[in-house]
């Protein structure tokens, strides 16, 4: 937001700006002229001075301003008076003496009530609000800029209402009303005469900035670009250096970074051409950001070191000016002491008076110089300490930023041998049932009239249970495919999970009579789980067939269930063949390539079991199987009774 008021305030401020600048001859002429003057010419002469000392001391300019509203108040009118109010208000806002502006706005605002002039009421309200503006007092300054903009408007006078939404559009973006800061700054446009470029591409750039605090960065180019024509027409080149920077963070935003490296280029180019170190410094934190965001982090850090540099630079010169200043103030002070004591030297009271005056004056000012001094060597070092973490902070995320990029390779490496072992998977399983697939359908084609209808019978049962076994690898594959890229469809709600198990049983009664095993169900009515119902029929059914499969003839196995607080702990018990330890540990892992055959040679793809530790996992639960050899199989899984 500072960049923002910056941009505005210096042009679009007061609606009377002053502009009389004079050298020391036509300060000693108007000094001279002062000495003989009486009455009305005495103001004017004292208005002229104070006007002349605007460039070289706003102190004497006051004074002179003060002097020549006393006398105004003597021999002119009332909105004369009204003006002279303006004027030392104006000088004491340049002072940073916000209260006596305010008061001394307030006493002209005053006269020019009485007087019902709605142009200068006007001026009046515009001037209150930018004060309050400066003191950030958001609410005041809204307040009286509307004031401002209603009689403007009602007056129609669009030098006034220019100003004015200037204003409004500053005071609105400090509110963070962005879109109310747009259509003031709009306004504006509407406004701006064609010969005024300057006030235009100001106005422009500022429509830039809020459009890039809403993060419409298409929009903040546009207007950028649009600021940049105007000021590289009329060869500004400090507005040229500023806009072609903020076009360049513009493109690191939308992520052109040739376009973005051209024009902060540019900017930095002129910023070194005319010598201006807050240009200077502001580039090179854009090229920081540039180069942060490109992911080159030594050359980021480099230039944010660089712009460090700098700004330490400024601030070092900065502080010279401050101290200089100060000692000028001094000498000034301790000049005109000795010239009164000089005066009144016969007076030697007085002039011991005088002497000890001095002293003390000079004792106080080297008192604040060096609390001065304290508070800037102190702030230095806050700045220091603040640039400090900046870099660490820096560095942490280039140690942040390397880690992930070892942590990618890993995780790449890790993928490329599951996909190898995967494809490995696939070849191994698919050869078998094709080949008996294309084997005893071959010899089918060739000899099926040599053969007696007991021997086909035979070899289409071979064909048939191939095909069988083809298509629960090719499911099991789908749902694998499915899972590792992402496009399993998850849609969890309340499932009753009894009406769930016995669908599943339903599908795989056939295979439960051919080796005429016993299927229990024990699970109660009313059992609902919070899960997606494809998803755990996937997982019931891999179960149940497995357990089907690795069963004895005549054998039994079990569904059951147990409720828990916020779970349902499901067990598929079978009194099979079992597994033993060292094979568990080998289960749920694709790398293992676990399978073997059933009771009735049945084959297994080895991802099945793969798929059910995925789907549970994303289902918010978990699986595993406590089992012996020879003692039967207990598969255990968790789903959650509520939406987590």
């Amino acid at each position: 937001m500072y960049r923002f008021l910056v941009s505005i305030l210096s042009v679009f401020f007061f609606s009377n700006a002053v502009q009389a600048v004079y050298v020391n001859t036509e300060i000693d002429s108007l000094n001279g002229l002062l000495e003989t003057s009486i009455g009305i010419e005495k103001i004017e002469i004292l208005n002229e001075l104070s006007k002349a000392y605007d460039t070289i001391s706003y102190d004497k300019s006051l004074d002179y301003a003060k002097q020549a509203l006393e006398l105004t108040k003597e021999y002119k009118g009332k909105e004369d008076i009204a003006a002279s109010f303006d004027r030392v208000a104006r000088i004491y806002y340049f002072l940073s003496n916000y209260d006596e502006s305010i008061n001394y706005f307030i006493e002209s605002l005053k006269i020019r009530e009485q007087n019902n002039d709605k142009l200068a009421i006007a001026q009046s309200y515009n001037n209150l609000g930018v004060v309050y503006l400066n003191l950030k007092n958001d609410n005041k300054a809204l307040e009286y800029l509307q004031k401002a903009w209603d009689l403007s408007e009602e007056i129609d006078d669009d030098a006034l209402m220019r100003k004015t939404a200037i204003n409004l559009g500053i005071v609105y973006a400090q509110l963070s009303d962005y879109y109310k800061s747009l259509e003031y700054h709009k306004k504006v446009l509407t406004l701006i005469d064609e010969t005024e470029l300057k006030q235009l591409s100001v106005c422009l750039n500022n429509i830039g900035l809020v459009y890039c605090y809403l993060k419409d960065y298409d929009k903040a180019l546009e207007y950028y670009l649009d600021a940049l024509e105007i000021n590289e027409q009329e060869r500004y080149k400090w507005s040229i250096s500023n806009c072609s920077r903020n076009v360049g963070i513009m493109y690191i935003e939308l992520y052109d970074y040739n376009k973005a490296s051209i024009y902060l280029t540019k900017a930095l180019t002129i910023a070194k051409e005319i010598g201006s170190k807050h240009l200077i410094k502001d580039c090179y934190i854009a090229f920081s950001e540039l180069y942060f965001a490109k992911g080159n982090y030594k050359k980021a850090y480099k230039y944010h070191k660089i712009y460090s540099d700098i700004n330490d630079s400024i601030f070092t010169e900065e502080l010279g000016k401050n101290i200089a200043e100060l000692e000028v103030k001094f000498e000034t002070v301790k000049k005109e002491k000795e010239i009164e004591i000089l005066r009144n030297e016969k007076e030697i009271d007085v002039l011991k008076s005088k002497k000890n005056e001095t002293q003390r004056n000079f004792l106080i000012i080297v008192l604040l110089l060096v609390l001065f001094l304290i508070i800037i060597l102190y702030s230095r070092y806050l700045l220091k300490q603040k640039t400090n973490k900046i870099l660490e902070d820096a560095n942490q995320q280039l140690n942040i930023a390397i880690n992930k990029i070892s942590k990618s390779e890993e995780d790449f490496k890790e993928l490329n041998a599951t996909k190898d072992k995967f494809f490995s998977i696939v070849a191994h399983d698919l050869k078998a049932p094709f080949n008996s697939l294309l084997g005893f359908s071959e010899i089918l084609v060739k000899k099926a009239e040599q053969y007696d209808k007991e021997k086909i019978k035979q070899y289409s049962i071979i064909i048939n249970t191939s095909a069988h076994d083809l298509f629960n690898l090719a499911e099991n594959l789908l749902h694998w495919a499915r899972c590792q890229s992402g496009n399993v469809q998850y849609n969890p709600k309340k499932v009753d999970l009894k009406k769930l198990v016995i669908n599943i049983i339903y599908t795989l009664e056939i295979s439960a009579k051919k080796k005429n095993i016993t299927v229990y169900l024990e699970i109660p009515k009313n059992t609902y789980v919070y899960a997606d119902a494809n998803i755990i029929s996937t997982v019931l059914r891999n179960l149940l067939s497995n357990a089907l499969k690795f069963t004895e003839k005549g054998g039994k196995v079990s569904i059951t269930c147990v409720e828990k607080d916020n779970s349902v702990e499901v067990s598929v018990v079978d009194t099979g063949i079992g597994i033993s330890e060292e094979n568990i540990k080998k289960l749920f892992i694709l790398e293992n390539q676990y399978t073997t055959r059933g009771t009735f040679d049945e084959k297994g793809t080895g991802l099945g079991l793969i798929i059910c530790k995925e789907f549970i996992e994303r289902s918010g639960g978990k699986i595993w199987v406590e089992s012996e050899s020879g003692k039967g199989s207990n598969f255990r899984f968790t789903l959650p009774k509520t939406k987590n």
